[in-house]
């Protein structure tokens, strides 16, 4: 491989991984330069060049093996997982929790347990190689799955889990009214918030940047709202599917518009789009990814099902922002 394609590949990991392998590769050259020049007596073991190249490689590759091996720090990318997790929450994520991946094959080193339904899963997708998802695992190896008007069905039973959630088209009557108060309040701290920026560039993008506003635990469902100065958008847990409204839900027999460098598995293999979908039996060794935010989220509807040997582990602890610290469920 040339030089090149070694600087492509090495920028294709997020910037935390760049930034720990940069250190990796300064502090071994520096242990290095110092080791080489103390065996050759001109420099003392106890100089700050040599103390200080030795410190900074021992830690840093203590670090790797811990994050190759035990727990890394994932920091959430998009809005899939939305409302469990947020645009840049970040976890602690253990790497035992399924045993480690066989180098010299497909099995697993110390397995030490199997997947269970419902929990997060991190893996990495089949069409990105070098990335790591986060999503809900929904389908265990020999279930069918199938989507019917946006509802997950497990062989034949409806198996919605209760952290989904869909966009409204429509507020069941008796939850318009606190929803649209939230959404008035919302409105007018925000905007003037940003009133001062109009005419300038910043205008924009300040008056498209989401936040999300709940849990409103109302009488016929639970609801957040997504937020911003430009829109406000009602979503519904899917759980409350026949009380909380009326979900956007695409046409059973349409096909789904997707980007063009977007995967779509389901469509590649007739299996209908994502609020119609299947039925599709998972194979022994296929895991059933999806996210909690039905309607934006890159999972195993478009990139198909997962291998056991793709999964790297469980998110143990969200770290950052302080406000949400926690466990992750």
């Amino acid at each position: 491989m040339d030089v090149m394609g070694l600087w492509n590949g090495f920028m294709e990991y997020d910037l935390t991984e760049r930034f720990l392998y940069a250190l990796a590769v300064g502090f071994t050259v520096w242990f290095a330069v110092a080791f080489i020049l103390r065996r050759k007596g001109r420099l003392d073991k106890k100089n700050w060049f040599h103390e200080w190249g030795e410190a900074g490689f021992s830690a840093v590759w203590l670090a790797l093996i811990i994050r190759a091996l035990l727990v890394e720090a994932y920091s959430i990318p998009s809005e899939s997982m939305v409302p469990t997790l947020l645009i840049s929450d970040h976890l602690l994520v253990s790497k035992t929790t399924f045993g480690w991946p066989n180098p010299f094959g497909d099995g697993r080193l110390l397995k030490f347990r199997d997947v269970k339904r419902g929990e997060i899963v991190i893996f990495v997708p089949p069409h990105q190689p070098k990335l790591s998802f986060v999503k809900r695992c929904v389908g265990l190896p020999g279930d069918t799955i199938e989507v019917r008007d946006k509802q997950v069905f497990i062989n034949g039973a409806l198996t919605e889990v209760p952290t989904s959630f869909g966009r409204l088209k429509a507020i069941a009557p008796g939850s318009l009214a606190p929803l649209e108060s939230a959404r008035e309040r919302y409105l007018d701290q925000r905007q003037a918030e940003i009133d001062p920026l109009k005419g300038t560039p910043a205008y924009q993008q300040a008056a498209f940047r989401t936040t999300w506003l709940g849990p409103f635990q109302l009488p016929d469902g639970i609801y957040y709202l997504e937020a911003a100065a430009a829109f406000v958008r009602p979503y519904g847990r899917l759980a409350d599917f026949n009380t909380a409204g009326s979900f956007e839900v695409e046409p059973k027999d349409e096909l789904e518009a997707t980007a063009p460098h977007q995967p779509n598995w389901m469509q590649d293999h007739h299996l209908g789009n994502r609020d119609w979908f299947g039925p599709y039996k998972l194979a022994p060794d296929e895991y059933w990814m999806m996210g909690d935010n039905r309607d934006n989220s890159l999972d195993s509807r478009y990139f198909g099902p997962v291998k056991f040997k793709a999964l790297r582990g469980t998110p143990l602890v969200r770290y950052w922002p302080l406000d949400r610290l926690g466990l992750v469920r």
